[in-house]
């Protein structure tokens, strides 16, 4: 788990704008999205409980969750999800799934490379989005 330890900085996105046209985010928010580079700060002493900080010039995100149980959270998009983030395969997997039920489910992969980067992968029906985040 101390792999996940760390600050990283978005580099590169594949097919983000696609992904969140998927989720319903309007044009001028997708702009936004696309156009930031998010610090992500993420840390853990136990392997089970995880802090998350995401910092960018459109919003931060700071988040606290334990592996396996279910939160609930707004996204930067406004949102309302209930989630639930395992560890599989050395990778962090998040399951997010609309408050009111209504909606799609969609998947976050969040893996760290041999090189020591963050690879995020984003799946939504058919389209799968990769962000990759430098290690700093």
């Amino acid at each position: 788990m101390a792999q996940f330890n760390g600050k990283f900085k978005l580099d590169k996105s594949e097919k983000f704008d696609e992904f969140m046209a998927a989720m319903g985010v309007n044009f001028m928010l997708r702009k936004v999205g696309n156009s930031t580079k998010p610090l992500v700060t993420m840390s853990t002493e136990d392997g089970k409980v995880f802090n998350f900080l995401s910092e960018s010039t459109f919003k931060n995100v700071k988040l606290q969750f334990t592996l396996g149980v279910e939160y609930s959270d707004t996204t930067p998009d406004g949102r309302k999800t209930k989630n639930v983030i395992n560890m599989v395969d050395n990778k962090l997997v998040q399951n997010e799934k609309p408050a009111d039920g209504k909606g799609k489910e969609v998947t976050y992969i969040r893996e760290i490379t041999e090189s020591g980067d963050m690879k995020l992968t984003c799946k939504i029906d058919d389209i799968v989005a990769t962000r990759m985040y430098l290690k700093q």
